[in-house]
């Protein structure tokens, strides 16, 4: 096979496609190109372990030895710019181009910023790089502001107050963790971070930002005034769909692709990882999916495609979150239940016609994987809300 596979976006799900392609049996060139200097790494750890220095390193997908024994050539440090549909080739940012038999958009998505200029105070996190300029400025004693209280700005909190840092974060929404966390499990973590002395404010957004010599000053719309030596800025990412809308290749906030990541419009591009919008279930809307677990199994799904071998059953979607000293996991979809059954303290489940479409863990990973196991299975309630009960006696 002298096919070739170019892979657009290094990092983990372009990375683990790379390795799942090679691993299913290619035999043709795989070209990985990624506009940041560093092999594809793991995400997650940038506001933990990685951001507090307990990893002194991203944890890699694969070191330079493994990359040379997958002969995967690594393009790093250029972007692709221009998509030629006709011709199969992408232009990169260095003048270069490559042709393709198969290509794979994995370029993710770029960080909402506000509308303020950029300053050195300023962090946003969601690259190594990123995380190292945090790290440098999180001395401790500092005063952090975390615009955002979603995952990444709950986690990066948890860990500047780790640092020794103080954190107070600013959230517009009513409650903490309103995008994909239930509000239940939502206010397990908040008090979590009251425990800790994150101090948070809700309904409350930034306008204006006053750069001093000594830090900054924050002004909120309600009037008050924050005075901060950092800011993190957390409010999510735009997906970096541009380069296939470009191409004529259809998009609805990411690149529109099937079941297997095939791009609705071109047979021979695929989109994964955060990029790929698709429909879920039963919804009929195209959504995408910013967790660990789908840059893993988007990767192995398009590389199934490309290959030619038979899809393999799709696992139900989760992720988990790490924040003031907690484990909070969710397993399927618990906005999707009609009944909540409450299995002792840290666990949810979420049924809709006795069917498990859902579930919450607080620090309950053994429950987690019993209910990963059962999701789409009958329970019978009664059982299934008795924490004394091995829950896989509660399938139905």
């Amino acid at each position: 096979m002298d096919e070739r596979i170019v892979i657009l976006g290094a990092g983990h799900a372009g990375g683990a496609a790379a390795i799942a392609v090679r691993e299913l049996g290619f035999t043709g060139k795989i070209n990985l190109i990624g506009e940041e200097p560093d092999a594809p790494y793991e995400r997650p750890t940038l506001s933990k372990e990685f951001l507090s220095g307990a990893d002194a390193e991203p944890v890699w997908l694969a070191d330079d030895a493994r990359w040379r024994d997958l002969n995967v050539q690594l393009t790093l440090g250029v972007s692709g710019i221009a998509i030629d549909r006709e011709s199969r080739s992408v232009t990169l940012s260095d003048g270069s181009s490559v042709s393709y038999d198969r290509l794979i958009l994995a370029t993710g998505g770029r960080v909402r910023r506000l509308d303020a200029p950029d300053h050195p105070r300023i962090h946003h996190l969601r690259t190594a790089d990123d995380a190292r300029a945090l790290a440098k400025a999180a001395t401790p004693g500092a005063r952090a502001v975390i615009v955002g209280g979603g995952v990444i700005g709950l986690e990066t909190a948890s860990t500047l107050v780790e640092l020794g840092l103080t954190a107070t974060v600013l959230e517009a929404g009513d409650r903490l963790l309103g995008r994909n966390i239930p509000e239940e499990a939502a206010g397990w973590l908040a008090a979590a971070h009251a425990r800790i002395g994150v101090d948070v404010r809700l309904d409350r957004s930034v306008r204006a930002i006053e750069h001093r010599a000594d830090g900054l000053k924050i002004r909120l719309d309600d009037g008050e005034t924050l005075d901060a030596d950092l800011m993190v800025v957390g409010i999510g990412i735009i997906p970096c769909a541009e380069l296939a809308e470009a191409s004529g290749l259809p998009t609805a906030g990411g690149v529109l692709v099937d079941s297997t990541y095939r791009s609705l419009g071109d047979e021979r591009i695929f989109a994964i990882g955060d990029l790929a919008a698709r429909t879920w279930g039963d919804g009929p809307t195209p959504r995408r999916m910013e967790t660990w677990a789908h840059a893993q199994t988007s990767a192995r799904a398009a590389a199934l495609a490309i290959l030619g071998l038979p899809a393999e059953p799709e696992p139900a979607p989760w992720f988990w979150t790490a924040q003031c000293g907690h484990m909070l996991q969710i397993v399927g979809d618990p906005g999707a239940g009609d009944t909540v059954i409450a299995r002792g303290d840290g666990v949810r489940l979420y049924v809709r016609d006795a069917i498990l479409v859902g579930a919450v863990c607080l620090d309950q990973a053994r429950e987690f994987g019993t209910a990963r196991r059962l999701i789409g299975k009958a329970l019978a309630v009664d059982r299934a809300g008795d924490p004394t009960l091995d829950l896989r006696k509660a399938a139905a």
